[in-house]
């Protein structure tokens, strides 16, 4: 991979993948060795981390079922018995199988307690006309969430609506408008089918938003889904 080689933009949106966890390994690998030897695209990393670092705010944590457990311990084999040792050694062998019993505890919860990254969740971030990130989106079979990065009120005598695109659409679908000093909003999956491809974007409209059905004012936000393959 040579990061010298990309544009600006191909640069930008290629640190924001990697930010936002859509690579595949492989690739996070690449970029991170080019990210070692290209400080340009190592600051655009930075700015990318700094930029979605309020999402970590928007997570809400979730405490493990009581079941999860007793799936560890059943997945779990007894230990072995100590094999027969000169006595100067005998403190060795249970030391050694309580440590593999605790390694392989903590590998199968790991296992059982990540979730899997399931193909139909999806993600993109919002830009501004200047390239500025301004809303990461989320999109899997349940619907739509948008996290605003730096929540900003549209002027009084104006609406921020929302709208999304299918690929082979030929207009775009109204989401609704975006309440005033809001920085977060979900769309249910009874207004739109979130696929890969979609475009989304938030255009500036009068207070009620479109008369006419279509987007009548200036895109201020434009993203299109992509798979979150994770890494």
């Amino acid at each position: 991979m040579s990061a010298t080689a990309m544009t600006p933009e191909e640069r930008q949106a290629l640190a924001a993948e990697y930010v936002l966890g859509t690579l595949d390994a492989a690739t996070v690998r690449m970029v991170a060795l080019a990210a070692a030897l290209d400080p340009v695209l190592a600051d655009e990393i930075a700015d990318w981390e700094m930029a979605l670092a309020p999402l970590q705010d928007l997570a809400t944590p979730e405490a493990p079922p009581p079941e999860l457990w007793d799936r560890i311990a059943g997945t779990l084999e007894p230990a072995a018995a100590p094999l027969p040792a000169r006595r100067k050694a005998s403190w060795f062998w249970p030391a050694w199988s309580f440590g593999a019993t605790v390694v392989a505890g903590s590998l199968a919860a790991i296992l059982l307690v990540r979730p899997p990254a399931p193909a139909e969740r999806m993600m993109t971030v919002l830009l501004s006309s200047r390239d500025q990130p301004a809303w990461v989106v989320e999109a899997d079979r349940a619907g739509l969430r948008l996290a605003a990065l730096n929540p900003r009120a549209a002027p009084a005598d104006r609406a921020m609506q929302l709208w999304a695109l299918p690929q082979g659409a030929t207009a775009p679908t109204s989401l609704g408008l975006i309440p005033r000093e809001s920085g977060e909003v979900r769309v249910s999956a009874s207004q739109i089918r979130p696929e890969p491809g979609m475009l989304i974007e938030i255009t500036l409209e009068p207070p009620g938003g479109s008369p006419t059905g279509r987007p009548t004012g200036p895109v201020l936000f434009i993203g299109r889904l992509s798979p979150a393959t994770g890494t």
